[in-house]
């Protein structure tokens, strides 16, 4: 069982602590009384997304044999108007740089990471549709899952 503690430290601000004692400082925003001294726990969302999907294309990469000197996830969310304000749509933008980077295994981690093995893809996915799409050394490209028959 995971297990989390989120402390008050006045006005606003709340500290998230994993078992392992790293601490997350969260804020609201200045409308609801917030001073800026923490992130906001809906970016934390995203953040958590974007880190669960990284962690999985990179660990699924090195199986592959696959080497890159960079890989980053950037991560966008729309929010809906109404509370509660969930995200409606999510893009995701994985940029790798390195040499000799296939573009079909990229894919392939990108899909077994969202579709499998990300479990914050898996839960955000039932209430967001999320995009994304590949750079790879400044190259755009699509991201066109691999149909399950190949």
């Amino acid at each position: 069982m995971s297990q989390v503690n989120v402390t008050w430290e006045g006005n606003m601000k709340f500290v998230g602590a994993d078992n392992n004692g790293f601490k997350v400082p969260m804020d609201a925003s200045d409308i609801y009384g917030g001073k800026n001294e923490g992130t906001r726990p809906m970016d934390l969302m995203l953040m958590s997304l974007g880190g669960c999907t990284g962690i999985e294309v990179g660990h699924i990469l090195n199986k592959m044999r696959v080497a890159y000197e960079r890989l980053d996830v950037e991560v966008n969310g729309n929010r809906v108007k109404e509370h509660p304000m969930v995200f409606s749509d999510i893009q995701m933008i994985y940029r790798l740089s390195g040499e000799s980077i296939p573009i079909e295994k990229v894919t392939k981690a990108i899909q077994m990471a969202e579709q499998v093995y990300c479990s914050a893809a898996n839960m955000m996915n039932k209430v967001a549709e999320i995009t994304c799409s590949i750079e790879i050394n400044g190259t755009a490209y699509k991201y066109e899952p691999i149909s399950p028959t190949k």
